[in-house]
């Protein structure tokens, strides 16, 4: 919580920072017009390759394809869109970034080796997964027969 409150608060203050030494340069119109003309270009942007990654994935879809790296790249367009609408150079850098194929590309493929190597750790068995309840009577199901169902308490005493 400690971290998103200072994310929160520093990076308007850097934001603003970089505005003002902007507009020492170039002019305080100028400035005002360069973050007017970032947002409504790259909400033009965000938009025209929203619809194209949306007609990539109904494609898909209808190829019988799971549409895995249309649905990514929606959202990293989606990201670079919400980097755009705040003022600031960082952030419209950032947004920009994210609307260029290639970059996007390469940050949807570390993404999907990240998802990969953790469907590895479930396959070779080192990855567990369970739901915790207290207090609460879980419903009964019909398990597998390999599955081995079973109940953790804690000691009475504690052990030596």
């Amino acid at each position: 919580m400690r971290i998103l409150f200072l994310f929160l608060l520093i990076v308007p203050l850097i934001e603003l920072y970089f505005l003002i030494q902007l507009g020492d340069v170039i002019g305080a119109l100028l400035t005002v017009l360069l973050t007017i003309f970032t947002a409504v270009v790259g909400i033009a942007l965000m938009k025209a390759q929203g619809l194209a990654i949306m007609q990539k994935a109904q494609l898909a879809m209808a190829e019988g394809r799971l549409p895995q790296t249309e649905v990514m790249e929606g959202v990293f367009i989606f990201l670079g869109g919400v980097f755009l609408f705040f003022p600031g150079l960082i952030s419209d850098s950032i947004g920009f970034l994210f609307l260029i194929p290639f970059v996007r590309q390469f940050f949807i493929a570390q993404s999907l080796k990240g998802m990969a190597s953790k469907a590895q750790y479930r396959a070779r068995g080192d990855y567990y997964e369970g739901e915790w309840s207290e207090g609460v009577e879980p419903k009964r199901k019909k398990l597998p027969s390999d599955v081995i169902e079973g109940e953790v308490e804690e000691p009475k005493k504690p052990l030596r």
